[in-house]
């Protein structure tokens, strides 16, 4: 009787933690990977980070790598558009006073995508280390982006929403790289 009482106890904490990290049985588990996620980075807003998992149908039956792998996929879509809105303003406005801090946001978005797409292949490969660093890495673009606006006073950046929009699901992906590894 005992042993089956221990087998119990601790299967139990394995039952749980599966349940609530790899997405058995269909168990949606965005809530509280986005808890964990918030808790690991005071800046990462939870109500952005399961608004955004949950935009993409796939994320209710994930789990914990396939939601970094939607997270990653989110953030790889956001660099693309950001970097279509810079070039739009370029191209609108060839005599902005802001011209040479949005061709540098430019340049930070165009190479943050390939580092994206590094991290996405991390996460197939489950090369939770690689995905860490590359992730990382494409992170410092919306800060390095929003920086630059600070350099020229008065100056005020017009992609200040793009680029927290961008750290949140950056800061997803790496916090789930976390969270997996």
């Amino acid at each position: 009787m005992r042993l089956s009482f221990s087998l119990v106890s601790l299967s139990l904490p394995l039952f749980f933690f599966l349940l609530c990290f790899h997405g058995v049985n269909g168990v949606d588990i965005t809530k509280p990977t986005c808890k964990k996620a918030a808790k690991s980075d005071l800046k990462l807003k939870y109500s952005f980070c399961l608004k955004s998992l949950k935009a993409n149908p796939k994320s209710q039956n994930a789990n914990l790598q396939e939601l970094g792998i939607l997270s990653t996929e989110l953030a790889i879509t956001n660099a693309n558009s950001t970097s279509s809105y810079i070039k739009n303003l370029l191209k609108k406005n060839q005599k902005r006073v802001d011209n040479k801090y949005l061709k540098d946001c430019l340049e930070l978005y165009t190479d943050a995508i390939p580092d994206l797409q590094e991290v996405l292949e991390a996460f197939k490969s489950r090369d939770y280390f690689k995905a860490n660093i590359q992730m990382s890495s494409a992170m410092d673009a919306s800060s390095t982006c929003e920086d630059g606006f600070k350099e020229k006073k008065g100056l005020v950046s017009p992609l200040t929403k793009k680029n927290n929009d961008f750290f949140q699901l950056t800061a997803i992906a790496l916090a789930i790289t976390n969270l997996v590894h």
